[in-house]
């Protein structure tokens, strides 16, 4: 028997409803490139009935042979070539003159023996692979039989799938995935948000003794192993457990492909994400991103729900700008992630608050222009907070979420190359997140610093995929946190108390005292923004009850810091964001009551601030 794994899931409010049809399609390809197909008449139960064996076609010994819902068969040749059919149950439907459609190119891997395993079909019609560079892809059918096709190029749903010798979809949107010792994996990806709502759960070992294995839908599976036998396995998801497994045939070792109707089985009511709530905000914080060309472009969401980007003329001068509403959506919402790609092109994104689907533009040239509004990129998500978008050390860039559950979501682009971006994962259970957390690189790591919906503030390293435990810095706090990492890897945070104080805490040993030490006397409004000098000195700047942004600088690395003052009296509508420049300078940025963008920058070391005239080419 093979091993469930002692991991365990939260289980659904109720079991999820579970029905086959009379009998599911188990279809052989014989060495004689014969098709052959054996109804298994109790899918449910793994009970050994089997119908009349059908032979329904001749030839089918030189591709990788995959069936799909509604009759529909793939081979995948060797010249690369896909090639669609369709079973009608007496006989195979015509296109043409032909039984067949050739609906694209690039599959000849999967016809290789070591490859045969990494492709599967899901019980929606969805086609799965992992590719030669470890990413797991899926391509969508769009249309109907005779005319229809996939949707150009597929989608990266993740990397790092090397590790996976086989995969088999199971369900909608489930997927197996079996490493090289035989560890059984389980995964769920929702198509609707884009995020797996599973994500890489243990349910067995030693599956490494079938050559194959193949699914019915439905969390049934169906093994052969190399002494012929074929085994029936049925998972139950609400409960993490498997039924005992049956063994219901023999004489299966030397078929080239064993496959099924991956729709025999369903099972509905299965837990699904919903779309959260999220509130209208078009006063939230800018976003300031420098070029590869040395510009700052600053980000925000409009007083019309506009995505808005406002980009320097001119290097140092923040005073003229070019503003541009940059996507054709209209109800955008709280501050934008951003971040420059490794190739130089601007990638920003915010969330909706009519479907709290993220939306953005990827800049068509590296410091280009925007060109026309109507491109758009839509990365769902279904979350409640706004993006965090940061740097991985591989310059491809990561984003960052909080649910309506409080728990961290993250996605990445799949190589610093591509321009596909991971389904939304996981990264930690419902901890209590509320939507106000940043996100900081410490060295090739990220330290996650977030506030909990009790008000305590939290943190956790996100490191190779993987999210420590969470440590508790301090309670008493409200808003966004702020934070640095220090060159020695020692993290520094800065809050809002609910008194209003600006206050901090330094790690030391990897511990937090949990004791916040006051910096200065003003009493702030909003989050506070900090940034970490190339010297090792720490600037901050904070919105104060008369609506001025006050500024702090430490007096010497880790040591105090001085009084705040004003120095560039501008009334702020936002709280301000910091951003270090190539230069090793900081700027602070905030949004006047007219809309107008504000900055204060230090030039040569003198600080002063500008305020942003509208500018529109």
């Amino acid at each position: 028997m093979i091993a469930a794994s002692a991991v365990s899931v939260a289980p659904a409010a109720a079991a999820p409803v579970f029905t086959c049809n009379s009998a599911v399609n188990v279809f052989s390809v014989r060495p004689d490139g014969g098709l052959y197909a054996y109804p298994h008449e109790a899918p449910e139960t793994g009970k050994v009935e089997w119908g009349p064996v059908k032979h329904i076609g001749s030839g089918w010994d030189d591709a990788r042979t995959l069936a799909a819902p509604n009759g529909v068969f793939y081979r995948m040749h060797p010249t690369g070539n896909l090639y669609r059919y369709r079973w009608n149950g007496t006989g195979w439907d015509t296109w043409n003159g032909r039984q067949f459609r050739d609906v694209g190119g690039g599959w000849a891997r999967y016809t290789q023996a070591e490859y045969r395993n990494e492709v599967t079909v899901d019980e929606k019609g969805r086609l799965y692979q992992i590719d030669a560079e470890g990413r797991l892809r899926v391509f969508t059918w769009s249309g109907n039989d005779a005319t229809g096709n996939f949707l150009p190029g597929g989608k990266t749903l993740d990397a790092g799938w090397s590790q996976y010798n086989l995969i088999v979809a199971a369900g909608d949107g489930v997927l197996f995935a079996r490493k090289t010792n035989g560890d059984l994996h389980r995964f769920r990806w929702d198509e609707a948000s884009d995020r797996f709502t599973q994500y890489g759960l243990k349910v067995g070992t030693e599956w490494d003794v079938f050559t194959r294995v193949f699914s019915a839908g439905g969390d049934v599976l169906y093994g052969t192993r190399t002494n012929g036998h074929l085994d029936w396995y049925r998972y139950h998801e609400h409960t993490n457990a498997w039924a005992a497994p049956v063994h219901i045939g023999n004489g299966w070792e030397d078929e080239i492909d064993v496959v099924a109707d991956p729709n025999g089985c369903r099972i509905t009511g299965f837990p699904r994400p919903t779309r959260p709530v999220v509130p209208q905000r078009t006063d939230a914080p800018n976003t300031a991103v420098q070029g590869t060309d040395g510009l700052v472009t600053f980000f925000y969401v409009n007083s019309a729900s506009g995505l808005t980007a406002a980009k320097q003329r001119n290097p140092g001068d923040y005073e003229v700008l070019e503003y541009q509403v940059i996507a054709d959506h209209h109800s955008f919402t709280g501050q934008p992630g951003a971040g420059v790609r490794a190739d130089g092109r601007l990638d920003v994104l915010a969330n909706s608050h009519a479907d709290a689907d993220y939306r953005g533009r990827l800049q068509p040239t590296a410091n280009g222009p925007w060109g026309s509004i109507s491109a758009i990129t839509v990365h769902k998500g279904w979350m409640v907070s706004d993006p965090v978008v940061v740097a991985e050390p591989s310059k491809a860039l990561a984003m960052f979420a909080v649910d309506a559950n409080g728990a961290l979501w993250h996605r990445s682009q799949a190589t610093p190359a591509t321009s596909d971006y991971t389904a939304w994962r996981p990264i930690s259970g419902n901890v209590g997140l509320s939507p106000d957390f940043t996100v900081v690189r410490n060295g090739t790591a990220f330290d996650v610093v977030a506030r909990a919906t009790d008000g305590s503030v939290k943190t956790a390293t996100f490191s190779s995929g993987s999210l420590s435990a969470w440590r508790t810095v301090g309670s008493g706090t409200t808003e966004r946190p702020a934070a640095v990492a220090h060159v020695n890897g020692d993290l520094q945070v800065f809050v809002r108390t609910t008194s209003g104080a600006i206050a901090t805490q330094r790690e030391s040993n990897n511990a937090f005292s949990q004791v916040w030490e006051p910096i200065g006397s003003l009493t702030a409004v909003g989050s506070p923004a900090a940034v970490l000098r190339t010297s090792g000195l720490i600037d901050l700047a904070a919105r104060g009850t008369d609506n001025l942004v006050h500024q702090t600088s430490q007096v010497a690395p880790a040591g105090g810091f001085a009084e705040w003052r004003v120095r560039y009296a501008v009334e702020a509508t936002t709280s301000p964001t910091s951003l270090l420049l190539a230069n090793g300078s900081p700027i602070f940025t905030w949004r006047a009551p007219d809309g107008s963008i504000q900055t204060v920058f230090d030039p040569n070391g003198g600080v002063t601030g500008q305020t942003a005239r509208q500018q529109t080419g």
